[in-house]
C-alpha cells in the first residue's frame, strides 16, 4: 500500500502543474456585441490581440474555434491594413472596425492557408476574426456598430 503512494503523489503532482499551464496560457475572454441601429444582433466572446505578437498570430494554427467565439486584433492607432489566411485552418469572416467601433469592410469566408491578401480599404482600428458564416447568418453589414470596451461607442 506504501509503495503505490508515490506513483499517487506524481500523479498528483502532475495534474496539478498541468492545471497550472492551461490556466496561465488562457486567453482573456472579453464580451463584444454587434448592433444594426439599435438592436443587438450577435454577440461573441472574444480574445483580444493587443501586442503585435499576438496579431501577427492571430487565429494561426488553431484547428477550432466556438461559434460564439472570435478574435479582436485591435491597435493602438488606425493603420491601413491586410491581412491572410497563411497558416490558418479555420475558414473566417474578417470585420474591419474604425476607430468609432463602425464596420467599413467586410469579408466573408477567408479560404484557410490562403496566401490572398484581404484590404482593408482604409484606416482601421481594429479587424474582427469570425467563423465563417457568421456575417450571413447574422446580417452583419458595412455601418453596423461594434460594442466593445475598446470603442467609445454610444448605441
Amino acid at each position: 500500500m506504501r509503495a503505490g503512494l508515490p506513483n499517487l503523489v506524481l500523479f498528483f503532482i502532475l495534474v496539478l502543474s498541468s492545471a497550472c499551464m492551461t490556466l496561465k496560457s488562457s486567453p482573456d475572454l472579453e464580451s463584444l456585441a454587434i448592433f444594426k441601429g439599435d438592436n443587438e444582433i450577435a454577440a461573441y466572446t472574444v480574445e483580444v490581440a493587443k501586442t503585435r505578437s499576438t496579431r501577427k498570430k492571430g487565429l494561426m494554427y488553431r484547428k477550432f474555434m466556438a461559434e460564439d467565439q472570435g478574435m479582436l486584433l485591435y491597435y493602438r492607432d488606425s493603420v491601413r491594413m491586410a491581412i491572410w489566411m497563411k497558416n490558418t485552418f479555420i475558414p473566417l469572416d474578417i470585420i474591419f472596425i474604425n476607430k468609432r467601433g463602425e464596420i467599413v469592410k467586410t469579408h466573408t469566408s477567408a479560404e484557410p492557408l490562403s496566401l490572398e491578401t484581404i484590404d482593408s480599404g482604409e484606416k482601421v482600428q481594429a479587424v474582427l476574426e469570425l467563423n465563417a458564416g457568421q456575417i450571413e447568418k447574422y446580417g452583419i453589414s458595412v455601418g453596423d456598430r461594434i460594442n466593445h470596451k475598446k470603442f467609445l461607442t454610444v448605441l
